[in-house]
């Protein structure tokens, strides 16, 4: 007798109750180290934070991990330069944030402030949301 598989189906049971932590915001806070995150959504957006401004090497037992913004800072963006930072997004997206997908990526280079906003989808519930970043010479702000 065979037996009848029924099709997966995908539940996301972090999301089912709001007194369950995803997971830790990042990068950590200085004042609360730890900051527990409920929701999918808020957790991916962090995860994406930490992912653009680790420079890759900076994280044990993960040498490729990270984009490494800051180093685009001094470069003139060109045609080529832009074209090879979101490929390196997506990549770097698709491999160690699977949850997500990359819909549009926006660069913008004005008197030495960088700015890069990324819209993105959390395939498991479908939402959208998109996180802008700036840097300039000598700090940078995380604006979400």
């Amino acid at each position: 007798m065979a037996i009848i598989l029924r099709n997966n189906i995908k539940i996301n049971p972090v999301d089912i109750s709001e007194k369950q932590v995803v997971g830790v915001r990042l990068p950590f806070g200085k004042r609360q180290v730890f900051v527990n995150e409920y929701t999918t959504k808020d957790h991916a957006k962090s995860k994406l934070t930490n992912l653009l401004l680790t420079v890759p090497g900076e994280r044990l037992n993960l040498p490729f991990f990270g984009v490494g913004l800051k180093q685009f800072l001094f470069e003139q963006i060109t045609e080529e330069t832009s074209e090879n930072l979101k490929s390196t997004i997506n990549n770097q997206v698709s491999r160690y944030i699977p949850e997500i997908e990359v819909i549009n990526i926006k660069i913008k280079d004005s008197n030495q402030i960088l700015y890069l906003t990324i819209n993105y989808r959390v395939l498991s519930n479908s939402e959208n949301d998109s996180i802008t970043l700036s840097f300039t010479n000598t700090n940078f702000e995380n604006q979400l």
